[in-house]
C-alpha cells in the first residue's frame, strides 16, 4: 500500500493559503498589489471587523475578460510572468499567481471585472466562489476596472480563524498594509475605510512628506529631511525624520526596494549607523527610504509574502543607504536657521521653557573637574578657507550667529538668536560633540597619533577588563593611545592624542576596556570604534559645574558650526534647546 499520495486540489489551495494568507491584512496587500499591477490610478479599500467579515478592493485598472477572470482562480496562473527569464527581472509587485485561488479556498469571494473603455459602463463578468468552488459566472454591467470582495475569511478553517486577533487589532494590520503601498505609489489615490471610519484618504500626486505624515503623525511633517543620493547604479531617495523625532520602536522606518516594501536588517542597520551619535539609546530612526537599482541585481522571490529581498551585492546597497542618510543628517538641518525659524507649537514652547526654568535645579551629576578647554580653537571649514584665500568670510552658521549672553548654573551657555529666541546650550554635550567629530576625522585621515609621555603612567585594571584591553591593543593604538602590558593586569600608557591632554587616564582606560569587552561579544568594528571615540570625547570634554570664560564659550560656539550632527552629543543627548521670544513674553505677562 502506497504511503505517498497526491493531495486534493482543495487541500493544496488551503495549504497555499497558509503561506500567502496569514491574516486579513495579507488579503488586503495581495488584492491592492494586483490593482496596482493592473494600472489602477485610484484604489478604494473597505474592511469590516478588521477584514474578517469583509475585505473589498475597488480599482479602476485594466480589468479582465471572462476568460482571464476564470484563469485568475487557477493556481500558478499569472499575467505578470511569461518564462523563467522573467524571474531575474521582476518589475511587478506580484507574480506567483497563487493569491486569488488561495484566498478563494478559505473565504467567500466575488470578482466583478470589466476591461471596457475608461469611464464607460459595459458588459463585465461576475464570478462567485465559496471555499474554492465556483458557484456562478454571469454578466454584470460596470465601468472599467475590478472589484474583489472577500467575505467570511477562514469560514471553513475554524482552527485558523480562532487564532486571529480582535477586530481593531486586525484592522490595524490591514491599515498598515495599505499605508505601505500608499507610500510606494504616490501617483495613485488611496481610500481606506474601516467600518464607518475613513482611515486614509490621499489624492494622487500627494507629496511624499504628506503621506509619511499620514503614517507617522502630522507633527512629524516639519521634521522630515529630504534624502537623495546616487552611488553607482544605486539611487537612494525619500525622507527621514530628524533625531528630534525618533521612535520608540523600529517600525517607523519604511524601506522600499524598487517600489516594494521590504524588511531588511542590513538596510535598517545602515540607516541606524548613519544616525550614530545623534540618537539617544533605545530610540530608532523614522522615515521612508526608497532604494532603486537594476532589477537583475535584486531577487524578490525569497519570501512567501515578498517581504524580503536578496541583493546581488548587499555591501554596495547598504553603503549607498548609509552614505545617503549621513549626507542628509550631517549638516544638522533641523537646527533653525538664523534667517528665520519654524513655527513651534504652544505645548512644545511651554515644555522647553519649563525645562530652562528648571535648569538650575537639575544640574548634572558630574563632579567639577580640573580640565580646561584648550581654546582658542583653530578655525575650520569655509571660514578658514576664505581667510586663507583672502576672501570675505562666509556668513556665520547657526552657532556662529548667536550672541553669547552668559553661563547659567556653570553648565549651560545662554545665547540670543536673531529675532530674540533664547538658545540654551549644554556645554558638556556640545564640547563632547566637537571633540568626537575631531577625533573621528583624525582617525579616518590616519592622523590620530599619540603624543609620547616623558614618564608613562601605569594603570591597573580588573582582570576581565585587562584581558579585553590586551586582546584589542591594536584597535586601541588606532585611537592614538599607546598602551603596553606592564605585568599582570597593569598597562603602561606611553602616549595619547593631544586632544586628550590633561585627561585622567585610569577612568578612560576602564571605560575603553568595558566598550571593548562588549565588542568582543559581537558588533561591527566601525561602530565599536565610534563608541570608543565617544568615550574618549566624553572624558576630554568640559564638565558641568565648570566655569568658562567668555572667550572659551565663544570659541566653543564658533567651533560647532564646522561639526557634523552638531545638535546631539555622541550619546544622543540634545546639545541645544530653543525658547521663542513669544513664549518668553507670554510667561512674563507681556502677551
Amino acid at each position: 500500500m502506497a504511503l505517498i499520495r497526491v493531495l486534493e486540489p482543495g487541500l493544496v489551495n488551503q495549504i497555499a493559503a497558509g503561506e500567502v494568507v496569514e491574516r486579513p491584512a495579507s488579503v488586503v496587500k495581495e488584492l491592492v498589489e494586483n490593482a496596482l499591477d493592473a494600472g489602477a490610478r485610484a484604489v478604494q479599500v473597505d474592511i469590516e471587523e478588521g477584514g474578517l467579515s469583509l475585505v473589498r478592493v475597488v480599482d479602476d485598472g485594466s480589468g479582465m475578460t471572462r476568460e482571464d477572470a476564470m484563469l485568475s482562480l487557477e493556481r500558478h496562473a499569472t499575467s505578470k510572468l511569461k518564462d523563467a527569464s522573467g524571474l531575474s527581472s521582476i518589475a511587478t509587485l506580484g507574480f506567483r499567481g497563487e493569491a486569488l485561488p488561495a484566498i478563494a479556498s478559505v473565504a467567500r469571494l466575488r470578482i466583478d471585472t470589466c476591461p471596457g473603455g475608461e469611464g464607460e459602463a459595459s458588459a463585465g463578468t461576475r464570478v462567485a466562489v465559496e471555499g474554492g468552488r465556483v458557484l456562478a459566472v454571469e454578466d454584470v454591467a460596470r465601468a472599467r476596472g475590478t472589484t474583489v470582495e472577500v467575505r467570511d475569511l477562514f469560514f471553513n478553517t475554524p482552527a485558523r480563524r480562532k487564532f486571529m486577533r480582535s477586530g481593531p487589532a486586525e484592522a490595524g494590520h490591514a491599515s498598515e498594509a495599505v499605508l505601505r503601498l500608499a507610500l510606494a505609489r504616490r501617483e495613485v489615490a488611496f481610500t481606506l475605510r474601516s467600518g464607518s471610519r475613513v482611515g486614509l484618504s490621499t489624492p494622487a500626486g500627494a507629496p511624499l512628506a504628506d503621506r509619511v505624515a499620514a503614517v507617522l503623525g502630522r507633527e512629524v511633517h516639519r521634521h522630515l529631511l529630504p534624502v537623495d543620493a546616487r552611488r553607482g547604479r544605486v539611487h537612494v531617495h525619500g525622507v527621514v525624520a530628524s533625531p528630534d523625532r525618533s521612535g520608540a520602536t523600529a517600525r517607523g522606518l519604511y524601506l522600499f526596494v524598487n517600489g516594494r516594501y521590504v524588511r531588511d536588517r542590513g538596510a535598517s542597520f545602515a540607516v541606524l549607523r548613519a544616525y550614530a551619535g545623534s540618537l539617544p539609546a533605545g530610540r530608532y530612526a523614522a522615515g521612508a527610504l526608497f532604494l532603486d537599482l537594476p532589477l537583475e541585481e535584486v531577487d524578490v522571490n525569497v519570501h512567501p509574502q515578498k517581504l524580503e529581498v536578496r541583493f546581488a551585492d548587499a555591501r554596495v546597497a547598504y553603503d549607498a543607504i548609509h552614505q545617503a542618510v549621513s549626507e542628509a543628517l550631517r549638516p544638522a538641518p533641523w537646527l533653525r536657521h538664523a534667517s528665520g525659524g519654524r513655527e513651534r507649537s504652544e505645548g512644545t514652547e511651554a515644555s522647553e521653557m519649563a525645562a530652562v526654568l528648571r535648569a538650575a535645579e537639575q544640574a548634572a551629576a558630574e563632579p567639577p573637574g580640573e580640565l580646561r578647554l584648550s581654546f582658542p580653537l583653530p578655525r575650520e571649514g569655509p571660514e578658514a578657507a576664505a581667510d586663507a584665500a583672502g576672501l570675505a568670510p562666509a556668513p556665520p552658521g547657526y552657532f556662529g550667529s548667536l550672541r553669547y549672553v552668559g553661563q547659567h548654573a556653570r553648565t549651560y551657555l545662554l545665547c540670543e538668536a536673531p529675532g530674540g529666541t533664547l538658545v540654551v546650550i549644554d556645554q558638556h554635550a556640545s564640547h563632547e560633540r566637537l571633540l568626537f567629530h575631531r577625533l573621528r576625522v583624525a582617525l579616518r585621515s590616519r592622523e590620530l597619533a599619540g603624543q609620547p609621555f616623558l614618564v608613562p603612567p601605569v594603570v591597573a585594571l580588573p582582570p576581565p577588563l585587562a584581558r579585553a584591553l590586551e586582546a584589542s591593543l591594536a584597535d586601541v593604538r588606532r585611537l592614538g593611545i599607546e598602551a603596553e602590558p606592564f605585568g599582570r593586569d597593569s598597562f603602561a600608557v606611553k602616549g595619547a592624542p593631544a586632544l586628550l591632554s590633561g585627561v585622567p587616564l585610569a577612568p578612560l582606560l576602564v571605560d575603553l576596556a568595558q566598550q571593548l569587552e562588549q565588542t568582543a561579544r559581537g558588533g561591527a568594528v566601525e561602530e565599536a570604534l565610534d563608541h570608543l571615540l565617544a568615550t574618549m570625547a566624553c572624558h576630554a570634554a568640559v564638565r558641568a559645574h565648570q566655569d568658562l570664560s567668555r572667550e572659551e564659550a565663544r570659541a566653543l560656539l564658533d567651533g560647532l558650526d564646522a561639526v557634523d550632527f552638531k545638535a546631539r552629543c555622541p550619546h544622543g543627548r540634545p546639545v541645544v534647546v530653543e525658547v521663542s521670544l513669544v513664549e518668553l513674553e507670554r510667561r512674563v505677562g507681556r502677551r
